[in-house]
């Protein structure tokens, strides 16, 4: 193909695209067409039309796929704005995955306070993951910080036991530190000791899909997986209002 008639065929590429964009909102004819194709899709799966190149999002809790006007083709991968650097479907997983912070049942969790805890964060740990460990200390140097500890049991087969001691103990919080500090083991829980909360946390993680420990959530909802580094810490922290 020669330059002139490769200039031609791109630009008609590019008005069909355009085209497409501002084509008519076809959402339901999509779900329509995915339902028949794809036995087990959900009814709750979220279909929205985009602005670029006529595609259609399709969400799928905290995954994010893309899909034509017709259903026909369904894809994964990442869109990204040349224009502005902005990686559209990250910045779209990231906002999927925000919790509201006022539903979290902060009951099922205890505090550990840094400094005058004007901050608060919500961090979903196992007594047996040694990178809660390394985050905890960030958190720690981060300072001014209440955080909220939510026990979630799935590393280890003596996960729910250690739990257990911990959500027992006279002192939550202390014991917490002491285990993940020290390896000072947690006074033994008494049989009276109701620890129901290490269940509904355990359902609560399905829930909202946590997969790996450290799982945290700042009180703007972000989720923050896995243990990052100090600097990274601090800059999500900041970042929220």
């Amino acid at each position: 193909m020669n330059f002139r008639r490769f200039l031609i065929s791109a630009v008609g590429a590019l008005a069909l695209l355009a085209g497409a964009a501002h084509a008519a909102d076809n959402t339901e004819g999509v779900r329509r067409a995915l339902s028949k194709v794809l036995p087990n899709f959900p009814a709750s799966a979220h279909i929205v039309k985009t602005p670029y190149a006529g595609l259609y999002e399709v969400d799928f809790g905290d995954h994010v796929f893309y899909t034509d006007a017709t259903g026909t083709f369904l894809f994964a991968g990442n869109i990204l704005d040349t224009r502005s650097g902005v990686n559209v479907t990250q910045a779209r997983v990231q906002q999927l995955q925000k919790v509201e912070w006022n539903k979290l049942p902060l009951k099922d969790s205890f505090k550990v306070v840094y400094g005058n805890g004007a901050r608060q964060v919500a961090v979903f740990e196992d007594p047996y993951c040694p990178f809660c460990r390394e985050f905890d200390k960030n958190l720690a140097k981060a300072g001014n910080m209440t955080v909220h500890v939510f026990l979630y049991p799935v590393i280890s087969k003596d996960s729910p036991a250690k739990s257990r001691q911990i959500w027992c103990a006279p002192d939550r919080g202390q014991a917490w530190l002491a285990w993940m500090g020290d390896h000072k083991e947690p006074p033994v829980a008494p049989a009276s000791c109701n620890s129901d909360a290490l269940q509904a946390n355990l359902a609560l993680g399905q829930k909202l899909n946590i997969q790996s420990t450290p799982t945290t959530f700042l009180h703007d909802g972000t989720r923050i997986t896995g243990a990052i580094e100090y600097a990274d810490l601090v800059k999500a922290l900041d970042s929220v209002k």
